[in-house]
Formats: C-alpha cells, structure tokens, sequence
C-alpha cells in the first residue's frame, strides 16, 4: 500500500502521484579545447596583448634621453630616469630609455675622446706656443745680445721652424726691422720660457 503524503503548505502537485519524477538537471558541459591554444572569449588577433596596450598613452619619447646624455654625459641618466617612469605609469617598456642612455654614453665618450686629442690638445698647444713666441720676441727686444749682432732694430717677429726637440728646444727664425726700412733675420733656439740662444 502507498501511503502519499500531503503537500506541503503553498504548494499544489502538478502531477498525478503515478507519475514519473522529473530527471535532474544534466551536469554543466566543459567548454571545447581550441588546439590552436586560442581561449575562447579573447581577441581572435595575432597579437592581443598590442590590442589591449591601443588604449594605453604613448609612451615618451627616447629621442631627448639621447641628447642630454651625448652633451652632458652622466647627467642625462636624470632624463631617463623621468621619463623611465612616466613609461611605467603608461604600462610601457622601460629598457629603450636605459639602452638609449648606455649606448650614448659609449659612443659620446668615444666621440668626445677623439675631438680632445684631435681638436681640443691641438689647439691648446698651438696657443701655449703663441704665448712662448710673444714672450721671445719680448725678451730679444731689449738683449743687448742681439743689438751687437744685428744693431739697432725698430721690431723683431718669430716664427718657429720645428717642433720642439728633447732638450724642450724649438728653432725660430726671427726677422728684425731695421730703420734704414730694410729686415735682417737670424735662426734663434729658444725654451718654453723664452730663454734662447744660437743654434748650434
């Protein structure tokens, strides 16, 4: 004998007691495994990780990081630094500010090297020897030395003829103006500090 228990409160059988019960729900189904390696839901692109960066500000330029470095060697880490972080903030790459930094830095101390000893050494030689030359020309003005072998004389220029020897010796050749108009001129030796004296 079945014995059917009456329905609960608010609630009415909507099927007679014969009836079969209702199957449950079937279990949810797992979503299908793309072999591509594509997940299901994303940007079906090359590269999603560029589309979802499109939003994002552009990051700062590394142009300036470049200049500041090359003229002001060391100092230009300041522009990298700055604008390093405004990339990170941008969710940007960080390293082409410090690889602009690095190989400026390099190449602007090669490039520095090269004009001192080509450029900078030169010139700096050229006006200690103009100096040298004024202080000669000052000092066989008033040698008596020279009024014995040339007499009297209104002016005197040099000009050096070599490059200085081991001895720190240079040969000059110095051209008196006389006061009849005429020029006479002798070969001198002189050291760095004008002191000169006949070649041998």
């Amino acid at each position: 004998m079945t014995v059917h228990l009456p329905p609960e409160p608010g609630r009415y059988p909507t099927a007679p007691p014969w009836a079969r019960p209702p199957e449950p729900d079937p279990a949810p189904v797992a979503p299908p495994v793309d072999p591509t390696g594509h997940k299901h839901g994303q940007l079906l692109v090359r590269f999603p990780g560029e589309v979802h960066a499109a939003g994002r500000p552009e990051a700062p330029s590394w142009r300036p990081v470049v200049y500041w470095t090359f003229f002001l060697s060391a100092l230009g880490i300041i522009s990298a630094l700055r604008r390093s972080g405004q990339a990170r903030g941008y969710g940007r790459k960080r390293s082409p500010y410090w690889i602009a930094y690095g190989v400026t830095v390099l190449g602007g101390a090669a490039v520095w090297a090269a004009l001192t000893f080509t450029v900078v050494v030169p010139a700096y030689h050229a006006y200690q020897e103009d100096r040298i030359t004024t202080v000669l020309q000052d000092t066989l003005a008033v040698d008596s030395r020279i009024t014995r072998e040339v007499g009297e004389f209104t002016a005197v220029a040099c000009l050096g003829e070599s490059d200085r020897n081991t001895e720190g010796l240079r040969t000059y050749l110095c051209t008196f103006e006389l006061p009849t108009g005429k020029s006479t001129g002798m070969y001198v030796a002189a050291d760095a500090r004008g002191n000169w004296q006949e070649p041998e």
